[in-house]
């Protein structure tokens, strides 16, 4: 345990370049260039949103969706659902409101999960109490999601490498190291994932939706190849960077020097994996996040009346993770809608259909305010920690 000689004290400097925490942009060098760079980002990822809102809203029933009377009732199921209703009294969609309970419930299992399997990813540096993983984990999911361009991924490393008292601080490179470890062992499980489902699928069927192919062979392909690159500058760190140095500098000295500061930082972090029991930890809580989740939008998808097989629910988590993965728009909005619903056709399911429609966006409204909830207390409960340890150097100040 440190003893607080400052506020949120960074125990080194953080990356060059501009790491935003909350939207706010941490930056060296000159504020000029680092405010375009920040505006540019922004620029683009409010370019990819407005790309993926119009793909995914060129076909769907918006109009049908709020086009009718919504009101208390009853499902066809007979269970208590809120139902909107057309001219003729029929319904053209439903929330069952059990069905809704039990995804929120299960979102904050999947909350949980998240927070207990970086645990012992971090434990080779510090042992960092739960409580202050989860609301650092609280802000950074929220801020993971909001911001575009993934840039939300340098909020927990930050939130960490600070002296709150409470632990000792990680430094930013373990910490981005670890952040790098969760992306790349997502990406290749989602992506094994979906090439089992795919598996079900009738090849004449199949061959309707090549883009659900291609996407699969690139995303195992890429992060096959980011899994390959970490273990090998793992394993031998001189030999793998001498020859990216090599290799990149030929084209650009500096895009060298960048790649192999961020490679060495990511390695820097993954020291857990040279301890099987943290490495069995975090691979069995990864596979339980992830089976929640397909489990969740299963259930929410028959809240909603979608009737689909649960290897779809997979399919449709399988192809939105991977669709995440690539830098989106804020809340990744448009991107969560069209990837979602990328696959629905496989399984016989009408991805036009207002309900079908419906449980899309019910799914992203659903997932955007628990994410905003909790960050939202994270942040109040990061704000106290931080008032209590200002108390405490005026305490020990004071005469």
């Amino acid at each position: 345990m440190t003893t607080p000689t400052a506020r949120a004290v960074a125990a080194e400097p953080p990356p060059t370049g501009p790491l935003p925490v909350i939207g706010v942009p941490i930056a060296r060098g000159h504020h000029g260039a680092s405010r375009r760079q920040v505006w540019i980002k922004w620029a683009i990822g409010l370019g990819l949103g407005v790309v993926f809102t119009w793909l995914s809203l060129r076909s769907m029933p918006i109009g049908q969706l709020f086009n009718g009377s919504l009101a208390f009732g009853r499902d066809l199921d007979g269970d208590a659902a809120v139902v909107l209703a057309d001219a003729t009294g029929a319904a053209v969609w439903s929330l069952d409101f059990a069905a809704l309970a039990l995804y929120v419930a299960m979102l904050t299992a999947i909350h949980w999960l998240r927070v207990l399997r970086w645990h012992p990813l971090l434990e080779p540096y510090a042992r960092v109490p739960i409580r202050t993983l989860n609301r650092t984990g609280a802000i950074g999911f929220m801020v993971l999601f909001l911001l575009p361009l993934r840039l939300g991924e340098f909020a927990r490393p930050i939130l960490l490498a600070r002296d709150t008292g409470e632990h000792d601080p990680v430094p930013v490179a373990a910490g981005l190291g670890t952040i790098a470890l969760e992306r790349v062992l997502d990406g290749l499980l989602v992506a094994l994932l979906l090439f089992v489902v795919l598996f079900e699928i009738h090849p004449a069927t199949l061959s309707r939706y090549p883009e659900v192919q291609v996407g699969a062979w690139i995303a195992l392909g890429v992060f096959a190849a980011a899994l390959g690159g970490l273990l090998a500058t793992l394993v031998a760190r001189e030999f793998t960077l001498r020859w990216t140095r090599r290799i990149v500098g030929a084209v650009s000295v500096g895009l060298a020097d960048k790649i192999i500061g961020l490679v060495t930082s990511f390695v820097d972090g993954l020291r857990v994996m040279r301890s099987p029991l943290h490495a069995l930890q975090f691979i069995g809580l990864t596979v339980l996040y992830w089976g929640v989740n397909g489990l969740g939008i299963w259930v929410l998808a028959r809240g909603f009346g979608v009737q689909m097989p649960i290897v779809a629910a997979y399919a449709m988590m399988s192809c939105l993770v991977v669709g995440m993965m690539v830098p989106s728009g804020p809340a990744n909005a448009g991107t969560f809608w069209y990837c979602l619903l990328l696959p629905a056709g496989l399984y016989g399911v009408d991805d036009h259909a207002p309900r079908t429609v419906a449980f899309a966006l019910g799914l992203w409204l659903v997932q955007t305010a628990q994410l905003a909830v909790f960050g939202l207390w994270g942040s109040w409960a990061d704000a106290r920690v931080i008032a209590a340890l200002r108390d405490d150097e005026e305490d020990a100040e004071s005469p």
